[in-house]
């Protein structure tokens, strides 16, 4: 693996097409990144000026193309912005994640501060007890432990066995709950982390673990959707950690004495995940918000549309309205966004479709196709978070009492 001193760095802006010269970027690199699926690309012609013209698909971060290219892309929004979306997308807001940080000024830091977090959190979890549950095993064993399996241990007496195999319950830490935490904890051990103490804590805490847990590989998608209770319920917020940083942290962690975390934020993403999980918190009683919502369509294949946000009523459980994010700030493919929209309505039975924009800078748009109204509304994330929710939400609760009237 190539060393910092070799790597070739590359700078870029979130959003913005950036000219790069031919002194500064070769063909065979420019394909890497436009393989990589994370940029678009336009080669040097006469009309790019003969230069490189370099995008992000909406990515953010440090990400690295190959062993000898990195990518930092800066965002437009200010990193403490970035955070108070992700606090709000995963469920973090009970960790306070910038409170008392003067020093989390960017995307990388940020990763810091929540691997510290995640580690300190296990070992204090550690201190009172890791979280523990009966298991069913099933060995041979020479005494009688729980159940025994007559016909197996028959059979295997036949073949000259004393054991008798047995059915029993095993109290163990071994368990999935803890094994996400393990593995959180493992890949971030890999990456080249900055900060000292904060890598001591990483490393003391995944020891801890790694005495009593199995290391598995776990995927962010199993942080979701799991089943708490009395004596697990304070694994919640430390799953939604292990989620953020098993989504974000990119596939090329070992990087040898590379200074770069490759860490990265999918911003149309976070955007999707952080207004569905705003809304579910600040509903009005009678709304009931469902993300990430599935319609399988009537068809001789298996076909499905998936859609960002469902508004239902919550006493009826009807659809109301149907809502997909477009982390875009022009109406760039508006056509195709309000045909989109419109098939999501008439596959859930609903009159009202919207389409939301990140920011007040948007052009405002209103369109009808038969009796399905679509029309753009904005969370402007670049101002303060909760009160541009509230705005937004008055925009929804406004022009759907309208379309009702």
């Amino acid at each position: 693996m190539a060393s910092d001193s070799f790597m070739r760095i590359i700078e870029l802006e979130e959003e913005i097409d950036s000219p790069i010269s031919k002194d500064g970027l070769d063909d065979i690199s420019a394909l890497a990144l436009a393989k990589s699926g994370n940029f678009d690309v336009q080669f040097p012609s006469v009309l790019t000026g003969h230069k490189y013209i370099v995008k992000s698909k909406g990515w953010v971060g440090h990400i690295p193309v190959g062993p000898e290219i990195i990518v930092k892309v800066r965002p437009k929004l200010t990193t403490s912005s970035v955070f108070g979306m992700l606090e709000v997308a995963y469920n973090l807001k009970s960790f306070a994640l910038l409170e008392g940080e003067t020093n989390v000024n960017t995307i990388e830091e940020l990763f810091e501060r929540v691997a510290s977090i995640l580690a300190h959190r296990v070992l204090d979890r550690a201190r009172k007890g890791l979280y523990q549950a009966y298991v069913t095993e099933q060995d041979d064993l020479a005494f009688v432990r729980g159940r025994i399996d007559v016909r197996e241990s028959l059979k295997r007496s036949l073949h000259g066995s004393a054991y008798l195999n047995c059915e029993f319950q095993q109290l163990t830490h071994d368990l999935e709950d803890n094994q996400l935490l393990l593995w959180a904890l493992h890949q971030t051990s890999r990456a080249p982390l900055r900060r000292p103490e904060v890598i001591r804590a990483v490393r003391q805490a995944h020891r801890v673990l790694s005495g009593t847990v199995t290391l598995s590989e776990k995927g962010a998608e199993d942080c979701i959707n799991r089943f708490y209770h009395r004596l697990n319920e304070d694994y919640h917020p430390l799953h939604g950690l292990c989620r953020l940083l098993l989504e974000h942290l990119g596939p090329d962690i070992d990087h040898g004495e590379h200074l770069f975390l490759p860490f990265r934020v999918n911003m149309p993403l976070l955007f999707e995940a952080f207004v569905a999980e705003w809304l579910k918190l600040h509903a009005p009683q009678n709304w009931l918000f469902v993300s990430q919502y599935v319609a399988k369509l009537k068809a001789n294949a298996e076909l499905t549309f998936r859609m960002d946000i469902v508004l239902k009523d919550k006493g009826s459980g009807e659809p109301i309205a149907v809502l997909d994010t477009k982390y875009k700030r022009t109406l760039d493919q508006a056509e195709d966004d309000i045909k989109q929209m419109v098939a999501y309505a008439v596959e859930i039975g609903v009159s009202r479709a919207f389409l939301v924009y990140p920011s007040y800078h948007a052009q405002l748009l209103k369109a009808k196709v038969g009796n399905i109204g679509v029309s753009t509304i904005t969370f402007d994330i670049s101002s303060q978070l909760d009160r541009a929710g509230i705005a937004f939400l008055k925009q929804l609760t406004d022009s759907l009492r309208v379309s009702s009237s």
